[in-house]
């Protein structure tokens, strides 16, 4: 079994956001080695629009488990903050969404890697860009660097310059 590498989106707008990041960060490093992780980005909401600004991020796992044990393993820690599921991009304690899972490209009911609307959303792309910039959308076959300049809408319009890791508290 070989080591498989994740970049995971993290997103809160709802409750105090370092706490939120600190207790997810918390839960993901039990499923495998938290190799890097983004600045904090404050974004306009998309889609549903009556709610607060959110606070983006994004991380890169080492990983043994495969894209839907992962999937479960997210799916349990957004349960377990009581991730508000009610109303569709609607506000939330923590979202925790695969971008990317090693090149591989993956569609089921469940989960599509790369995540379906990542090309789209500058509060995804923004902070795999500054982990990597290099980082290669094995369907478009840009770097998110390249995806990133070719967006006509932008959300995001403040970044916090430090990471949450070095918000965790243990």
């Amino acid at each position: 079994m070989s080591h498989n590498r994740a970049y995971i989106a993290l997103g809160t707008n709802v409750g105090n956001w370092k706490n939120n990041f600190s207790q997810a960060m918390r839960q993901i490093s039990n499923l495998g080695i938290i190799m890097n992780s983004s600045s904090i980005y404050l974004s306009k909401p998309s889609g549903y629009m009556n709610q607060e600004y959110f606070y983006n991020s994004a991380l890169e796992l080492k990983t043994f488990l495969s894209p839907m044990r992962l999937l479960m393993a997210l799916q349990l820690i957004e349960k377990k903050m009581r991730r508000n599921k009610k109303i569709l991009q609607g506000p939330r304690n923590i979202d925790l969404d695969i971008i990317f899972f090693n090149q591989m490209r993956f569609n089921s009911r469940l989960l599509k890697i790369p995540h379906y609307a990542a090309h789209k959303r500058d509060f995804v792309l923004m902070p795999l860009k500054e982990m990597n910039p290099l980082l290669f959308h094995p369907t478009y076959k840009k770097t998110v660097s390249e995806l990133y300049e070719t967006l006509k809408e932008k959300f995001v319009f403040k970044v916090k310059r430090h990471k949450i890791k070095s918000l965790i508290i243990y």
